[in-house]
């Protein structure tokens, strides 16, 4: 991995070379991976130089220079930005070749990978050198069924597998060096220049995408949280005081849930560590997990007679992780801003609210109970305020099942409703009227219609809103007079 410099020298050259990948498609060419390879890199976010005058500078010295500004550009690019493709990279069919067009990516350690010219790779030649590393023993095979291949019918196979781009680094420009004339294995040029580029390769191993800040994606829907995640389930607690929040105060709450699950998961990150670091990691990904990945291939082979034929090949590029730039990312969340805050930015008058799972039967079926948030003002409960209705599962179509009667807890914050029968099918909606001439109406704030359940639009303090509920009876207590 690239290593951090602690001391007067750096720690290492910013890492040793990349190991040996053996599902490359393509050679090493004249720039190898990693950042060691083919030249040293120093990379050293934390070690600055520090001159007086008349300092004699060294080759560390200059090092130490150049690996400071280097290293703090990584070390941004990588935690702040992350792993993506910044533009081109596009992966294509043509023909027998696998083409990679030019483009510009920023890998898992913050190093910018150019591809100043398209890559390509034959499909054959890349199959057959696959197949030897990837036997087809134990994998599924079909016989082929059409036409005569001799004694031995073709093998059909799938082959998945993801194209990825790599640092690499390239010596160049020789120029004469002092040499120390008792050194018999001295050199008398070196190379003046390292040219940074990218290497493409293809690989069986499936990528392992980088995704921080857990609780964080958790409560904007973009993780899920197993029974047994804590900190998943932490973010779905909060995300459902988001939810349930008055319109007109939700994006403070959301804001308030998203600073403090941020820090939570700003606190539990770390670098990713390595088995024989010496030097202390500062990356968040090591060097065998710093790749971009391109695509994902799905090639169709048939193999029969120590020949490769190349069938249908799927290139997804959607496999991909994207950086996009700031001033887009600054428009997309403007744009979602109604998402959060509502169409309107009407203040909720505070009327009363139907609290969800408070609906409750009584009575064999007769009284209907429920809870609001705010009390009720008295007289405004009547048979009007609240509708039944009862759908046949056995296509009689709906039933009115009258209300008789309705009435007040002493404290009025809870509602009973007497029907005239129990509802005549199992499927019962109940519709708690917040608007219309007799909606409900709440004692405090004075006078202010139903708004609804909790969680919903704001209301007004001329127009509420109505709350709707679906309840499905058991079907040895549900059959109503209609189906007698």
């Amino acid at each position: 991995m690239t290593a951090l410099g602690t001391g007067s020298t750096p720690c290492g050259c910013g890492g040793a070379s990349a190991p040996d990948l053996p599902d490359t498609s393509h050679g090493p060419g004249p720039c190898a991976p990693g950042p060691c390879a083919g030249g040293e890199l120093p990379v050293n976010p934390f070690l600055a130089l520090r001159v007086a005058f008349g300092m004699l500078l060294g080759e560390d010295d200059f090092r130490v220079l150049m690996g400071n500004p280097r290293g703090k550009l990584m070390l941004h690019n990588a935690w702040l930005h992350g792993p993506g493709v910044v533009w081109g990279l596009g992966v294509r069919r043509d023909g027998d070749e696998l083409t990679v067009v030019p483009g510009l990516a920023v890998d898992g350690l913050g190093r910018e990978l150019s591809l100043e010219s398209s890559w390509c790779v034959s499909l054959t030649e890349w199959a057959a050198s696959w197949l030897e590393r990837h036997p087809s023993e134990g994998e599924e095979e079909e016989a082929g069924q059409d036409g005569d291949h001799g004694p031995c019918p073709p093998g059909h196979r799938t082959v998945t597998a993801w194209v990825y781009a790599e640092f690499a680094s390239c010596p160049d420009r020789p120029v004469p060096a002092l040499a120390d004339p008792c050194d018999v294995t001295r050199r008398h040029d070196d190379f003046s220049r390292i040219v940074e580029t990218a290497r493409i390769t293809i690989r069986a191993s499936e990528p392992g995408h980088w995704r921080p800040y857990h609780r964080v994606r958790v409560l904007l829907g973009l993780d899920e949280a197993a029974p047994s995640d804590p900190a998943g389930q932490e973010a779905l607690r909060a995300a459902h005081e988001v939810a349930h929040a008055p319109a007109h105060l939700r994006a403070r709450e959301l804001l308030k849930a998203f600073r403090r699950l941020a820090a939570e998961d700003a606190t539990e990150q770390a670098p990713e560590h390595a088995e024989g670091d010496v030097c202390p990691p500062w990356a968040p990904v090591t060097e065998d997990h710093a790749a971009v990945v391109l695509a994902r291939l799905t090639v169709e082979l048939a193999e029969y007679d120590e020949c490769v034929r190349i069938g249908e090949v799927k290139v997804e590029p959607a496999v991909r992780d994207v950086i996009l730039p700031t001033t887009t990312i600054q428009e997309m969340v403007c744009g979602l801003a109604p998402g959060v805050l509502g169409s309107e930015t009407v203040e909720d008058a505070g009327g009363p609210r139907l609290i969800p799972g408070t609906l409750k039967w009584g009575r064999e079926n007769t009284r209907l109970t429920f809870d609001v948030t705010v009390p009720l003002a008295e007289g405004s409960a009547e048979p009007e305020g609240v509708e039944i209705t009862s759908l046949s599962r056995h296509g009689r179509g709906w039933a009115t099942d009258e209300v008789a009667a309705i009435g007040l807890s002493p404290d009025r914050r809870q509602v009973w409703v007497d029907l005239d029968q129990r509802p005549a099918y199992e499927t019962v909606r109940i519709r708690i009227r917040g608007t219309g001439p007799k909606p409900l109406y709440g004692a405090a704030p004075h006078h202010v219609p139903f708004a609804g359940v909790v969680g919903g639009p704001p209301g007004t303090r001329h127009e509420g809103h109505d709350a709707v509920v679906t309840t499905d009876m058991p079907r040895e207590t549900a059959a109503g007079r209609t189906e007698e």
